[in-house]
């Protein structure tokens, strides 16, 4: 109808209609309405709206507007990024985009912005993903992207440990010595490589090489992995589907067994260096410190600085009482600002760059020296401390000549005597060496050795 027709009339045949539309008070939208509507969104602002007809218009206009709005309006994300260097298991929130649980020694960036659109970069590491539904969702990886709507999944980015792979060897087959492994437990993700595109459902693993290969591995032992849904399965295909995973778990089982076994360790334990009788963990014995000497080993706690927020009551797992609580937070407060001081400083010396030292992380800061540290060095320095551990080598005379990645690493290997001795100054030493008792939160175990001159 244009703006010179009368509104059609009411079907006569519907009285209860007439008499509700003859009761009811049109509600006329504010005068600018539609110019700050289409303003919020770009558009070009309209001197004004056409002519309509008077009674019509006023209903017609209040119900456009509630369409129009409803139709424009979306719920907004939640614009997030970060960066994660995990040193022990730890569950990280990607926005409202997803969840990551990520393994030590696994590395991550993300960014998520305010459509939901989610990027991130794992360089290293074992990490679960759970995706809800929405805009692209993309995992960078060594090897290829892999990309995502709303799943479970998890990546894993070479090295592995030899259990993980012989454990995936019954999965993958020779995808085992891929640098990544991506499997799909819901939902389906897309691998990309150089050479290659995998869309992966359900239940399936594919290993995507560092020459831009992509393998696809056996179909992991999931509900609806023979390609039916559970909803839609028969009581026998269930059945087959149960005998077919706990033949398989049996056979996990055994082979984690077997490895254990080879490994010197008791299965289902602990593995005997992980702990030495009457010494605490983060005390090895001087024969132990020699050992690890050859691996390059080193072991560091501290009470996760980077993590860290001050008690609000007693604490039953550390022993701290409620006397203790204002104490122990003024400690580790104290620590938390040296460490953050610290790295942001080493970040100035190492990046020059003012704005990334005000606006990032502590974690995101440590990541960016040692990613602009020269390649193998953070093994030298590895070899070097456990060196000096064992009381084979000597500390650099003056630690100003070192580089800004040994500075950091020294100190961070410092952090747990360092956060002890600052209690002991509130609390007392005994208290304080009874609250790290056998180790802070946050413990880490690493080795590997610099390679050797001209080797790769």
């Amino acid at each position: 109808m244009n703006d010179d027709e009368p509104p059609a009339a009411p079907d006569p045949g519907d009285a209860g209609v007439d008499r509700a539309l003859a009761a009811w008070t049109a509600l006329a939208p504010p005068a600018d309405f539609a110019d700050r509507v289409l303003a919020a969104r770009g558009a070009p602002r309209r001197s004004r709206w056409p002519r309509r007809a008077a009674v019509v218009g006023g209903i017609a206009a209040a119900g456009a507007a509630a369409v129009v709005a409803a139709a424009l309006w979306r719920a907004p994300h939640r614009a997030a990024s970060g960066t994660l260097i995990a040193r022990q298991r730890t569950s990280q929130a990607l926005g409202d985009r997803g969840i990551a649980v990520a393994e030590p020694d696994s590395e991550l960036t993300w960014r998520v912005d305010d459509r939901g659109a989610a990027e991130l970069t794992q360089r290293a590491g074992d990490v679960f993903y759970r995706v809800e539904r929405g805009e692209p969702f993309v995992v960078h990886t060594p090897a290829g992207d892999v990309r995502v709507t709303g799943t479970c999944f998890r990546i894993e980015v070479e090295p592995m440990n030899t259990t993980q792979k012989m454990l995936l060897s019954g999965v993958a087959g020779a995808a085992v010595a891929a640098a990544v492994l991506v499997t799909v437990y819901e939902g389906h993700v897309i691998a990309e490589t150089r050479s290659a595109r995998t869309e992966l459902p359900a239940g399936s693993t594919a290993a995507l090489g560092p020459g831009g290969e992509a393998t696809i591995g056996g179909a992991v032992a999931t509900p609806g992995d023979d390609g039916h849904d559970d909803g839609h399965a028969t009581r026998e295909q269930l059945l087959v589907r149960t005998r077919q995973q706990q033949a398989q778990l049996a056979q996990l089982r055994a082979r984690l067994a077997a490895v254990e076994t080879a490994a010197g360790r008791k299965p289902g334990g602990e593995a005997p260096d992980e702990a030495e009788p009457g010494r605490l963990w983060h005390d090895p014995s001087p024969e132990r410190l020699a050992e690890w000497v050859a691996e390059c080993r080193i072991r560091v706690d501290e009470p996760s600085l980077e993590r860290w927020s001050p008690l609000t009551g007693p604490d039953a797992e550390r022993g701290i009482a409620a006397g203790e609580v204002a104490g122990y937070n003024e400690a580790i407060t104290e620590m938390r600002k040296r460490w953050k001081d610290l790295v942001r400083s080493l970040y100035l010396e190492t990046t020059g760059d003012t704005a990334g030292a005000d606006t990032l992380s502590t974690e995101a800061m440590r990541h960016e020296i040692e990613d602009k540290s020269p390649p193998g060095e953070s093994q030298a320095i590895h070899q070097r401390l456990a060196q000096e551990r064992a009381g084979q080598a000597a500390p650099p005379a003056d630690l100003a000549r070192t580089s800004a990645l040994e500075r950091l690493v020294r100190t961070w290997a410092q952090l747990g005597d360092q956060s002890e001795a600052a209690l002991a100054r509130r609390l007392g030493a005994p208290r304080a060496h009874a609250i790290r008792g056998d180790g802070w939160s946050s413990r880490s175990d690493q080795s590997g050795c610099p390679a050797p001159a001209g080797g790769h």
